[in-house]
């Protein structure tokens, strides 16, 4: 690896051997080093590979306030995310994570307020990322010797939310509230009471989840089922007549014209739990 910049002693950026910009962090790293020299490999431990440019400019910015403790774990807890965790996440994670993990750590050693909102939607529409950060804060509580409670499990859990689609600050909360709105208008249309351990309620769920989160990012899903759609109308009518709604919608509201596709996993889905 080639150094490009020096950002403080034990931060580097670099250029690995595929020539991919990466943020190299070890003790001692960057003190007397200069642009131009090899990386000593014998002082790297953890290398930040960001494919994102504007990811990678962001952190870079805050690397010199962050402790080392906090960048180390940091990038293992974005790495088991990756791992443990089905969206695809963003290189913007590294940056937010570590920039909350800073403030997060202070306030727990200050006696502070860890009051957060959507405490309640995210556990209920994100168990998994809820799950990953719940193990997180076991994890910082350990490695960092802090005593982070466990409401800091709602936050972690809406940065890695945020991350999944797009890396906005307010993205998490736009992604449940139009989640919220289409189990809604399912619910309003049937009269239904949801039951969380219903199995099949929460496969619907987690069909909601990506299909909002594509509207948010602009996808569509697009396959030659208009035949299956038009067979499927007539045989589920019922089912299929609340997903017209939800179309009606996200159109209204965000400009997505579902396509038949859509239609076609949805009313699946509305029809299983009917």
């Amino acid at each position: 690896m080639i150094i490009r910049r020096v950002l403080n002693n034990n931060v580097v950026d670099a250029l690995d051997d595929s020539l991919q910009e990466v943020i190299v962090f070890g003790k001692g790293l960057g003190f007397r080093s200069k642009p131009g020299e090899r990386v000593d490999q014998t002082l790297v431990e953890k290398v930040f590979r960001l494919e994102d440019d504007a990811a990678s400019r962001h952190f870079a910015s805050i690397v010199d306030s962050i402790p080392a403790e906090i960048l180390t774990a940091t990038a293992d807890l974005v790495a088991r995310a990756r791992t443990e965790l089905s969206a695809k996440i963003s290189d913007s994670l590294y940056a937010s994570l570590a920039d909350h993990f800073v403030f997060a750590v202070q306030r727990a050693r200050d006696g502070g307020d860890f009051t957060v909102p959507l405490a309640v939607e995210v556990r209920r529409y994100y168990p998994s990322e809820y799950a990953f950060a719940k193990s997180a804060v076991a994890e910082l509580n350990s490695r960092l010797d802090v005593e982070l409670p466990e409401e800091e499990a709602t936050s972690i859990a809406l940065h890695v939310i945020n991350a999944q689609v797009g890396g906005a600050a307010d993205s998490a909360a736009r992604l449940m509230e139009l989640t919220h709105s289409i189990l809604d208008i399912v619910r309003l249309h049937f009269g239904l009471h949801y039951d969380d351990a219903d199995s099949a309620y929460l496969r619907f769920v987690t069909h909601v989840r990506f299909f909002a989160q594509r509207v948010l990012l602009g996808e569509t899903v697009q396959r030659d089922d208009a035949e299956l759609l038009r067979i499927l109308t007539e045989q589920k009518p019922t089912a299929f007549a609340s997903v017209d709604k939800v179309d009606a919608f996200v159109k209204r509201s965000h400009g997505h014209a579902m396509s038949a596709s859509e239609k076609v996993y949805l009313g699946l889905h509305i029809a299983n739990f009917l």
